[in-house]
């Protein structure tokens, strides 16, 4: 039977070292700074964590260096009388800093504060608000934070893993995308290349010709670099996966070390505990099933392609696994999204992909609104937010070499859009981080994603609805085709007793999943992509450098919100509540090579003449700038026979009979100054008058 521990009154217990006098950043003689509240129903039980003033920080880590060692190694006492007091009368099994000590990161951390936040672990039964209130009443407490419970962190995704068959996949004849790679299943990634067209002739939303993220013309520049490691915190990877081995991190001291299971405090990941029950099995699918939207390996002649996943097993960024969500019923305690951050930017990570949020129902079935929690991470999650302000000031910046010293924090919005409306779901709305809302085949928002003036990009994340046919099958039921959501890997480890079919359709190990979850991996595989070209072009960023470019490295979609569509809780009546509120557009592959090489793009609508004016690039002044001859280095791959390009005067008249981009050498003369000078043009289908896509 657990002891409980009643809290009354100070002990006279006090260790060697009393509390310094508090100053900046501690509580000034008033009581601490108070986050969360211990009767929340996302409340963590038997733990909480507290923040120190600087001085009484500085205090605690000099008193435990000189405390005897422990049995379990875990420190249970501060060294400092009043916090040791309460921490005997309760039975502390631990009182240690968050984050270890690590003297290379230290500068850091002073400016960010999170080293001095400290985890208090004691007896499940002890109520929490009365450990809170004693140690907010202690001199050299700045603030006490209740925490959420991890077993409330879910993945963003809409439903399971429907695994790939055979029988999914028409037929088609050579493709632009069989081209570019020759992975067999890449011609099916319409959200990397979009051809539009008829390959689904009945469904409810026809896939739009462009709606992607323009990959095959980027990677003619870049398919990525083993040198940019993102860090996928999540569930974890399968990272013996065929078509992700050989992009996968490897810890340089460890090579058998390739990420960190937070979950259960080990560092052996678990793809391999099933969650849910004996009828519907849950498995955990969802990591490696972002971690090859990333980088999958590509041109191995297996599966599928990774936006920055090489060519032919070599040169992709690397995956580097976080695991904080897991199917053991053991894990889930203390701060496994703070630790994970903190292994990620102790490793060389310099993107945080996050596809994961918090769960708006407890475990009894009580629904929490999205105003209950954003008011519970207001007033909360100190901890949290200090951890992504560590890593975006801090990630990179031990690499000389990196081309981005600080680090990108990119999140899921979230799948309540069609449920709550336009809401702020955290973390992803927090400044600092990328939030990321999810696009159909059709240039249209997914009918499941978040929105809102909050939401600073879109990507394609898929949509079930927008594969809805017009036939029904022999039990009656609506056929879906499951092709309109995002095809990537999952799970095929023969270790696991799938009940799923996965097995048995001649593509084990690849499936489709939905959700705001599979757009946000497109968006920390494109930076990814632009951050290995900023390196193989000698360029480094600060991170908000690189932000402003990535966010700016878009398409327009907001012309396409109008009419309805159907979602799972039936039509959506009008799509135009969504303008201005999926970010500046949908992500651009190309357009961020380009942005970061500095090269300046035209646009042209495949199959249809547009005169551009060359006059503004050479100074402006038409009547002093003469064009003296025009060529294109590749014609080929926009459909042109003759490298040789017309011009009258400024201006050059394009007619591009086929989606691709070859640059452009232009000479040019302006009174006495010659000119020479490289454009690319890029064609493609869906392009608007303004050259924003449609």
């Amino acid at each position: 039977m657990k002891k409980l521990l009643l809290l009354c009154g100070l002990l006279a217990v006090f260790a060697c070292t009393e509390e310094p006098a508090d100053s900046a950043g501690g509580n000034g003689g008033r009581k601490a700074r108070v986050l969360g509240s211990p009767t929340s129903r996302l409340a963590l039980r038997g733990s909480l964590s507290v923040k120190l003033s600087p001085e009484t920080a500085q205090a605690v880590a000099a008193a435990q260096a000189q405390l005897p060692a422990t049995r379990s190694g875990v420190a249970t006492r501060s060294g400092v009388g009043g916090i040791d007091a309460i921490l005997h009368e309760i039975d502390a099994g631990r009182f240690e800093r968050v984050v270890a000590y690590n003297p290379e990161w230290e500068d850091v951390y002073e400016q960010t504060g999170i080293n001095r936040w400290y985890t208090i672990a004691f007896d499940d039964e002890i109520q929490l608000s009365e450990v809170g209130e004693r140690l907010a009443a202690l001199p050299g407490v700045a603030v006490v934070e209740y925490g959420i419970d991890p077993r409330y962190i879910r993945p963003m995704s809409e439903g399971p893993a429907v695994p790939a068959s055979e029988g999914m996949f028409p037929r088609v004849g050579e493709t632009r995308a069989a081209k570019a790679m020759n992975d067999p299943m890449l011609p099916f990634q319409w959200n990397y290349d979009n051809p539009g067209g008829g390959l689904f002739p009945d469904v409810a939303v026809k896939p739009e010709a462009g709606a992607d993220i323009d990959l095959l013309d980027a990677w003619q520049l870049c398919t990525g670099s083993e040198e940019v490691i993102v860090a996928v915190i999540d569930e974890p990877v399968q990272t013996t996966h065929p078509d992700l081995r050989a992009n996968i991190w490897s810890n340089p001291k460890n090579s058998q070390e390739h990420g960190y299971n937070f979950w259960d405090d080990s560092p052996e990941l678990d793809w391999k505990s099933v969650g849910g029950n004996d009828r519907n099995p849950e498995y955990a699918d969802h990591g490696t099933h972002v971690a090859g939207v990333i980088a999958a390996v590509n041109n191995n002649g297996r599966g599928v392609c990774g936006i920055a996943g090489g060519r032919s097993n070599s040169g992709g960024v690397r995956i580097m696994s976080c695991q904080i969500m897991g199917n053991s019923t053991t894990g889930g305690k203390g701060n496994p999204t703070v630790k994970a951050f903190e292994y990620a930017w102790t490793n060389g990570a310099i993107i945080a992909q996050n596809s994961w949020g918090y769960n708006l129902e407890t475990a009894d079935g009580t629904k929490i609104t999205p105003e209950e929690f954003e008011r519970e991470w207001k007033s909360n999650y100190g901890i949290m937010r200090d951890a992504i302000d560590t890593f975006v000031r801090g990630a990179g910046t031990r690499n000389p070499n990196s081309p981005l010293q600080g680090g990108l924090v990119i999140f899921a919005a979230g799948n309540e859009g069609d449920v709550y409306g336009d809401v702020r779901i955290y973390p992803a709305a927090y400044d600092p981080v990328i939030a990321v809302g999810a696009m159909d085949w059709s240039f249209r928002p997914a009918y499941y994603t978040d929105y809102g003036p909050w939401v600073d990009i879109a990507a394609p994340g898929g949509d079930r609805y927008s594969g809805k046919t017009t036939r029904t099958a022999s039990d009656g039921r609506t056929v879906f085709y499951s092709n309109a959501q995002i095809l990537s890997t999952i799970l095929c480890d023969d270790a696991i007793a799938y009940q799923d079919g996965r097995k048995d359709g001649g593509m084990y190990g690849y499936g489709f999943m939905q959700g705001t979850s599979m757009a946000c991996p497109h968006v920390s595989g494109v930076a990814a992509l632009g951050l290995a070209y900023a390196a193989q072009n000698g360029k480094k960023y600060t991170p908000a450098e690189f932000k402003a470019l990535l966010l700016s490295s878009v398409y327009g979609i907001d012309d396409c919100f109008a009419g309805s569509k159907d979602g799972e809780l039936g039509p959506i009546a009008d799509m135009a509540v969504y303008k201005n509120k999926m970010g500046g557009g949908c992500i651009d592959a190309l357009k961020l090579l380009f942005a970061v090489k500095g090269t300046p793009a035209v646009y042209v609508r495949t199959g249809e003449p547009v005169t551009v004016d060359f006059a503004r690039y050479f100074g402006g002044d038409r009547s002093r700038v003469a064009l003296t001859a025009a060529s294109f280095v590749s014609p080929g791959n926009l459909g042109l026979s003759s490298s040789k390009a017309e011009f009258d005067g400024t201006k050059i008249t394009f007619d591009c009979p086929e989606p691709g981009t070859s640059m452009l050498r232009i000479s040019a003369v302006s009174g006495d100054t010659e000119f020479v000078r490289e454009f690319a043009v890029v064609s493609r289908a869906g392009l608007a008058a303004n050259g924003g896509w449609l």
